[in-house]
């Protein structure tokens, strides 16, 4: 992706939260206390003045009880190819992962990513009941939900609650690449 195709993403994701936040009818403050992420941080986004993290997006979008891909901006009619080649990619470095969004429906997202190696990343803000299913595409999973450990490996899967804390780890010293399927119950 190069630096405008970039910053037109950051742009319409923007727009897109605004455009979410007046449709809930929601002041800026209002949507922060909401979703405990910033007002600065908010009028940035929806400015096109700040490249959001993944962890702020899962914020905003449980406050305006809207799906991920909702905020991004991304929907799919009922047939589509998601090509690799055509698509972005949420970098979220800090916390060692790149998310790809494929497909929305609904009450389903669906995600292609890329946990680095030697990182883990906490998720601790996803929609509570809601499902999620991820397969292992590549690599090593050690999966933490609540206390309890899982390990995966190629072509495993697992579902839990998405709601309840958990925590991606890839202690490889290669990258880990998932398919991960939300479910929401609330939305």
């Amino acid at each position: 992706m190069t630096i405008n195709e970039n910053n037109s993403l950051i742009n319409n994701v923007g727009k897109d939260l605004r455009q979410l936040r007046k449709e809930n009818n929601l002041t800026i403050d209002q949507l922060a206390s909401l979703s405990q992420v910033s007002g600065i941080t908010i009028s940035n986004i929806e400015n096109g003045k700040s490249n959001p993290t993944l962890n702020s997006l899962w914020k905003l979008s449980e406050a305006l009880n809207v799906p991920l891909t909702k905020v991004l901006g991304f929907s799919t009619p009922n047939t589509t190819i998601s090509k690799f080649s055509e698509s972005y990619f949420i970098n979220d470095l800090e916390n060692g992962w790149v998310v790809q969004p494929i497909f929305q429906d609904e009450n389903i997202e669906v995600f292609r990513v890329c946990l680095k190696a030697n990182s883990s990343n906490p998720v601790m803000n996803q929609t509570k009941g809601s499902i999620e299913i991820i397969t292992v595409m590549k690599g090593e999973l050690k999966l933490k939900v609540k206390e309890q450990l899982y390990f995966l490996s190629t072509y495993d899967s697992i579902n839990f609650d998405s709601g309840t804390q958990h925590e991606y780890i890839n202690e490889t010293n290669e990258d880990l690449f998932l398919n991960i399927v939300v479910k929401y119950q609330n939305i």
